[in-house]
């Protein structure tokens, strides 16, 4: 869903360019500094922020690089972040999809996928992040031992990018349909705190690379 704009947002935006890049900007020294680290994450869809803020302050060590397509949401989460020391988060307004080959190979420990768009219409199935055209992209990304987690309220989704993952270069480790929350490598989302009060079961799964 669009995010209606707000007068504040660009303007927030404009003035914190040192966290939120565009794609042309990916050749900024910032940049390159940050993909250099070893310690790094990257979350595809970050929405307004809440997960990748908290988990920045987990865990103060792991440089998390947060890709969202809306630039409102991203208005939000810069919002949120301007009482907080945070060093360790850096914001892309880009389609990850067209960021790949910026990225580098082997950079990331861990990729997060959470509430992802289902696009549940047959001809727009190639758009999901967990479409085998993607997963493919992501094995290239990832560390040897690196980790995909993906976080879904929607059932088709889930049971659909379970079969796009046992077909992939993913071998998945853990699945629970009925997520409670527990896994300390793990934050709250908006949308997940909007379903769990709904009543709504989380779904998750943790995969990893298939070994050569």
């Amino acid at each position: 869903m669009r995010m209606k704009k707000k007068p504040w947002g660009d303007t927030l935006l404009s003035e914190n360019t040192d966290l939120v890049m565009l794609p042309e900007d990916l050749e900024k020294e910032i940049f390159i500094n940050f993909i250099n680290h070893d310690e790094l994450v990257l979350e595809i869809g970050s929405g307004k922020g809440d997960f990748v803020i908290t988990m920045a302050k987990k865990y103060p060590h792991i440089h998390f690089l947060a890709v969202e397509m809306q630039s409102m949401a991203l208005a939000y989460a810069i919002r949120k972040m301007q009482d907080e020391d945070i060093k360790n988060v850096l914001f892309i307004n880009a389609d990850a999809t067209y960021l790949f080959e910026k990225f580098g190979d082997k950079k990331f420990k861990t990729i997060f996928l959470n509430h992802s768009d289902p696009w549940p219409k047959k001809r727009h199935h190639k758009r999901r992040l967990t479409y085998p055209t993607m997963l493919e992209k992501y094995s290239k990304i990832l560390q040897k031992d690196g980790k995909l987690i993906f976080k879904s309220d929607n059932d088709i989704l889930f049971n659909d990018s379970v079969e796009y993952i046992e077909q992939s270069p993913f071998i998945i480790e853990s699945i629970t349909y009925n997520y409670d929350g527990s896994d300390s490598y793990d934050a709250t989302t908006e949308y997940e705190t909007r379903f769990r009060n709904l009543g709504t079961p989380i779904k998750r799964l943790v995969a990893k690379l298939k070994e050569n």
